[in-house]
């Protein structure tokens, strides 16, 4: 898959590298993505980064450390690039904003469920746990800066490894030795410290907590009005799994973080692509980490989301 890769990327660099193009990754940027933009960036002088919505976190911290400017997608004009770059997403509900840019280039570790956007150019590998592990393998040459990101980046998406193969802890150790990377600093902005409000807000989620027990785990559903994925992880140390959703009245859809415990053998990415193809939208992400768009409101969107989760834990047994 490497081979492949890297052979796709130089025949795009051979017909796009000097052109000028912007580079996207999915609303509300997280490390993975944000770093993944960044790494191709580096590659492509006339590019230009941009999502939607204000970044996460921890990709906010990365921006800053190693001053990437993120510019909103609604804000440039399509005349002006030749095409869009996208990375760490192949699904138009996760980025509507794409939509009418032509598409030269998708790099996604994301499962199959819910793409539909389709570039000239396509990496895809469903068994990377990152994006970012994707492009440190796949690039022809990298910096200090670049490792840094791509380090962070796959320590931000594996979900604390769970999501990890061999290769992942290959990549990071070779990035980690081969530019003198510290772990615990690489470690505070994969996972930097909750700011107040964030800590509020995953207070509020445990004080709003259900749950049920069915296909033979502990599930949990909560609603919050923001850091659903921060408040999904806390509530799945606790129960099996947890299903936490948060409610977009522009968009009129409910967003919902899953988060598994390591020994839940049904994959979340699955219960999501399922429950989207029910309720509307896009589902997908990793075994123990996943997430959904859903053309729903939160309560009908959480008991679908259970009702699924159990439904095919059952169906497993049989």
């Amino acid at each position: 898959m490497e081979r492949e890769a890297a052979s796709k990327f130089a025949d795009f660099l051979a017909k796009y590298g000097k052109k000028k193009l912007a580079i996207a990754t999915h609303s509300r940027a997280d490390a993975d993505g944000l770093s993944s933009a960044f790494a191709l960036s580096r590659h492509l002088p006339g590019s230009v980064i941009c999502s939607s919505e204000e970044p996460g976190e921890g990709a906010s911290m990365l921006a800053e450390k190693l001053g990437i400017g993120l510019k909103q997608i609604s804000s440039l004009s399509k005349k002006d690039f030749e095409g869009l770059i996208v990375v760490d997403t192949s699904a138009y509900t996760l980025l509507p904003e794409a939509r009418g840019w032509k598409l030269l280039l998708i790099i996604d570790h994301h499962r199959a469920d819910g793409r539909d956007m389709k570039g000239e150019f396509a990496v895809i590998d469903e068994n990377a746990p990152s994006s970012a592990e994707i492009m440190a393998n796949m690039l022809p040459k990298l910096d200090r800066e670049t490792a840094f990101g791509l380090a962070v980046g796959i320590i931000s998406d594996a979900a604390r490894f769970k999501s990890a193969r061999a290769d992942t802890f290959e990549t990071l150790a070779r990035l980690m030795k081969g530019w003198k990377l510290d772990y615990a600093e690489l470690l505070s902005y994969a996972e930097p410290e909750a700011k107040a409000e964030a800590k509020i807000a995953m207070l509020k989620a445990m004080q709003r907590v259900q749950f049920v027990y069915g296909g033979g785990c502990l599930v949990a559903t909560s609603e919050v009005g923001g850091n659903e994925s921060d408040a999904a992880s806390l509530i799945s140390e606790a129960a099996d799994v947890a299903f936490v959703a948060k409610w977009k009245d522009q968009e009129k859809e409910t967003r919902i973080s899953a988060r598994a415990a390591k020994h839940v053998t049904i994959p979340l990415n699955k219960v999501m692509g399922e429950v989207a193809k029910t309720l509307g939208g896009a589902g997908g992400g990793h075994a123990k980490a996943a997430g959904a768009s859903l053309k729903a409101h939160t309560d009908e969107a959480l008991k679908e989301c259970v009702d699924t989760f159990i439904r095919i834990a059952e169906r497993e047994k049989k």
